[in-house]
């Protein structure tokens, strides 16, 4: 069923919306909370949580990609129960590709006075179209996903190094761009 349909179902309040989700998106939603969390029962719980947040959520909301928006809530899940199984743990592949990126930005992305969070959001799209596609591949999968650099490595048929060099690159760049647009990093 197309998006459109299924969005179309929520606005109606028909529970065949969640069926037909569920049904289109549901294994993209375990990828993603795989890959921030660890536990099959923690992925699980995330996905059913994704479900009740779609449901609440639209209407009033109509995403204009039902994918991204529901890819997003479930992200945003499964970082905010990471966040809360390793409130006392650190060091893992995610707490490292976040404490990464942190190192080069600064704070800039939660700056509230540097720009909105709309904003900021526009200009990392704007900035991650500009880049080669390989380089933008590997930062998505690296600070979307939390991959590690092996794992992107070993998927994308290249060097560790290669990987780390070209996530390098890419922060020193949207560093400057950032600087560009007058936001302090």
């Amino acid at each position: 069923m197309e998006d459109e349909k299924i969005i179309t179902l929520f606005f109606q309040r028909e529970e065949s919306a969640l069926e037909q989700v569920r049904e289109k998106y549901g294994g993209l939603c375990r990828t993603i909370a795989g890959k921030i969390l660890n536990d099959g029962r923690d992925i699980e719980e995330c996905v059913v949580d994704t479900w009740l947040r779609l449901w609440r959520s639209i209407p009033p909301q109509k995403p204009d990609s039902l994918k991204a928006y529901t890819a997003r809530i479930t992200r945003n899940l499964a970082l905010d129960r990471y966040a809360y199984n390793t409130a006392a743990q650190r060091s893992t592949a995610l707490t490292e590709a976040f404490e990464e990126l942190e190192q080069d930005l600064g704070a800039a992305a939660d700056r509230a006075d540097a720009l909105r969070e709309k904003e900021f959001h526009d200009l990392l799209n704007r900035f991650l179209k500009q880049q080669k596609q390989k380089a933008r591949i590997f930062f998505v999968r690296r600070y979307w996903y939390g991959e590690s650099a092996g794992e992107i490595a070993r998927d994308c048929g290249c060097s560790e190094e290669a990987v780390k060099s070209s996530l390098f690159r890419t922060r020193t760049k949207l560093r400057k761009m950032l600087e560009e647009e007058g936001v302090k990093v």
